[in-house]
């Protein structure tokens, strides 16, 4: 007696067409196991270019005492609370330094509407290769230049005045003096405040 070859394909197409329920279920779930590993590519990647950009240029972060990690958190990607200023004595020692071909430093510690305030020179606008979309870069202390999500949330523009406060939570102590908006840069996917 002489068997008949197998036929793998039509004998997978039978057993798939005789139990339709349980093809629909290995259907999506293949379908959301492939959607989650794409989101979880398409993430990781967006990290990356994110983790590249802050960091591009960026060789060493010297901070006020505290945990390192903790000084480059808050120093280059803004996420943590500043462990304080370090003097400008010492900014200007390591510039004269000849390993160090450019030092930009920052200030933090206050915010507006959740957003922080950066202090720093015109160097940071050129680090970060940042372009104004309207207005002038800042010339005097108490002026400033808003990330384009900023501006769009607060709806200032150039010649604009705002008070910041003291820390990152909403409520803070005001600044009695006000900060004048000289422009508003083009977006990035930032959202800090630049000012002198």
């Amino acid at each position: 007696m002489s068997r008949a070859p197998l036929n793998l394909p039509r004998l997978a197409w039978r057993y798939l067409w005789a139990r339709p329920m349980l093809t629909a279920l290995n259907l999506m779930l293949l379908s959301l196991g492939l959607a989650a590993i794409g989101f979880v590519v398409l993430v990781s990647e967006q990290m990356e270019q994110g983790l590249r950009r802050d960091l591009g240029g960026i060789d060493l972060v010297v901070g006020a005492k505290g945990s390192p990690m903790q000084i480059l958190l808050a120093g280059v990607f803004h996420l943590d609370q500043s462990t304080g200023n370090i003097p400008l004595a010492t900014v200007s020692q390591l510039r004269t330094q000849p390993l160090v071909a450019q030092a930009v430093p920052i200030s933090l510690g206050d915010s507006f509407q959740g957003f922080r305030i950066v202090g720093t020179t015109a160097d940071y606008l050129g680090l970060y290769q940042l372009s104004l979309a309207r207005g002038a870069s800042w010339k005097a202390p108490m002026q400033a230049v808003l990330g384009a999500e900023v501006a769009g949330r607060s709806g200032l523009k150039p010649g604009d005045r705002f008070h910041g406060t003291h820390g990152l939570a909403s409520g803070g102590d005001e600044h009695e003096q006000a900060y004048e908006v000289t422009g508003v840069l083009a977006p990035t996917g930032a959202s800090s405040i630049g000012s002198c």
